[in-house]
């Protein structure tokens, strides 16, 4: 809440191709109740280049495959601990540069898009159903299907000079989202099966104008941007023909704009701020200011120390699923239902950051914030609602809320053969009307990663993970343990066109405990990769 994930696409250049294919096996814990089985199988691949002989049209193609027949603990018993899965997706874009001087380039005077997507998957989960009545093996088979399409593009027309144009950029989305699951009882006395679908639709426009750069004095400038945003969602809920929400469907409907100025105050200092406006058909209006400062500082042997600041209110409305959806977990012993009386979550958060390299090899970042929080969307295993044996848990607000933490990463590069980096993350939660600390929130997380180029062709990795022990009941004081997992990979490049590699995921074998119902560890034994990828 009130950051923000930018996620860029690479765009499409000269024509290239991949393929990657691995299996992967999770020893005695495989259901098949054979070692050496293939447990889990993924293959991949994509292509992309030009389609038309002047280079303007170019287009790529994308689609992945994976089948994980999950985990089971017990191979003569019917629950399993992980269910299975099958994943099918593909991707297809097609890009389109008009100057046809411009093919080459990265950053065009206009290009324009049109993307789709296909995704399927399709679950099996068997677990035991706790009743008076007595215990009923049942099996849940769901099939999730989404399909997305996508245009945009973006022109630059000419104010004082070519050099310094507009920029006008937009998109439109449209997805959809179903999902049908099956429950049907695989023991001698039955209960009612039962059929249950959900259905989402999501529209979203949007468009951006960025205006020529302001010069305003001696190293001064100012770049403003102007955006709006429109966004749709409908949902429905049906269970056995019968409807699970208020109302046969719910929507809701959100317009946003907003205001942003990135003003450089001289080669070393740099000033963002803007302001957001959103009216929402359920919540209504809001505005949400931020102000960032940046400041670069040389020392003596002309190492740039950059200093970050920030100041922003952070606003967000629940989505639909939070508020409606119902998400059965009944082969974990837990189901979650959307609550419809959901606030807004707001906050006003605080940032500062400092960055710098000490040496060549040496990097390093330091972070550290806090957040103001009101209404606080969270789930608590704090006196659930029970039907059977089968913890019944609600999204709910925390009427006051603050976090605040540190994260640090460290960069070290050794020689040409050896890296490392590292991250760690502190973070203190409260709900300040009860003094307990917010679910789901580990005080302590780490990652480390090794690269060791041990020839020219072999290369190992290594990666560790830690994360301290989190809240997962108010009432009880119940805490999901700590743990930590080690996974290691050797590549070795063949040829320059062929990869081959072997991994071990969860080397030490850390897993949750398939008896402990406050147990959110990784849910993932060990376990056993082979791969090769081959690319042109």
């Amino acid at each position: 809440m009130g950051g923000v994930i930018n996620i860029i696409t690479r765009p499409i250049t000269e024509s290239r191709a991949s393929i990657t294919a691995e299996l992967g096996t999770n020893w005695s814990q495989n259901p098949s109740d054979k070692k050496f089985d293939n447990n889990y199988s993924f293959v991949e691949g994509r292509m992309e280049g030009a389609i038309s002989s002047d280079k303007r049209l170019k287009a790529r193609l994308s689609g992945s495959y994976m089948d994980d027949k999950g985990l089971t603990v017990d191979q003569a018993k019917w629950p399993n601990l992980k269910d299975a899965s099958e994943q099918k997706q593909v991707q297809a874009r097609i890009s389109f540069t008009p100057n046809i001087n411009e093919v080459n380039t990265a950053n065009p005077s206009s290009q324009y898009w049109l993307d789709a997507g296909y995704y399927e998957e399709d679950d099996t989960s068997r677990f035991n159903y706790v009743s008076r009545g007595g215990t009923f093996a049942q099996q849940r088979d769901e099939e999730i299907k989404r399909k997305r399409f996508s245009a945009g593009g973006y022109t630059k027309f000419a104010a004082n000079s070519h050099t310094n144009p507009y920029k006008l950029s937009g998109s439109v989305l449209h997805e959809e989202y179903d999902s049908e699951s099956n429950t049907t009882t695989h023991s001698s006395v039955r209960i009612p099966d039962s059929t249950r679908e959900f259905n989402s639709t999501i529209k979203l426009a949007q468009i951006q104008l960025d205006l020529p750069v302001i010069y305003s004095g001696d190293n001064q400038s100012h770049a403003i941007q102007i955006g709006a945003k429109y966004q749709k969602e409908e949902s429905e809920q049906i269970k056995d023909n019968v409807s699970e929400l208020a109302a046969n469907k719910v929507d809701r409907d959100a317009t946003e704009v907003y205001l942003q100025d990135d003003w450089m105050l001289g080669d070393d200092t740099e000033l963002v701020a803007g302001v957001r406006y959103q009216d929402d058909s359920d919540f209504g209006s809001h505005y949400a200011p931020k102000i960032a400062l940046k400041q670069d500082f040389y020392d003596q042997s002309n190492r740039k120390h950059s200093v970050r600041a920030s100041i922003g209110r952070g606003y967000r409305v629940p989505n639909l699923k939070e508020r409606y959806y119902f998400f059965d977990h009944s082969q974990y012993g837990y189901q979650v239902m959307g609550n419809p009386n959901l606030e807004p979550e707001k906050s006003t958060s605080y940032q500062i950051g400092y960055q710098t390299s000490l040496s060549d090899s040496f990097d390093i970042s330091i972070n550290g914030f806090y957040n103001d929080v009101k209404n606080l969307i969270q789930t608590d295993r704090n006196n659930p609602v029970m039907q059977g044996r089968t913890a019944v848990f609600y999204y709910d607000n925390v009427e006051k809320a603050k976090t605040y933490g540190a994260d640090v990463g460290l960069n070290f590069r050794l020689n040409n053969e050896l890296d490392f980096n590292v991250g760690y993350a502190y973070l203190q939660t409260e709900n300040k009307k009860t003094g307990s600390d917010l679910t789901y929130s580990p005080e302590h997380k780490v990652t480390a990663n090794a690269r060791y180029q041990a020839t020219d062709k072999l290369q190992l990795i290594q990666q560790i993970r830690y994360e301290s022990k989190q809240l997962v009941d108010t009432g009880n004081k119940a805490y999901s343990p700590s743990w930590w997992g080690v996974d290691v990979k050797a590549n070795y490049n063949a040829t320059p066109n062929f990869d081959v590699y072997m991994a071990i995921n969860n080397l030490f074998d850390e897993q949750r405990s398939a008896y402990d119902p406050d147990d959110f560890s990784p849910i993932d034994n060990r376990q056993w990769l082979v791969g090769a990828s081959y690319h042109w």
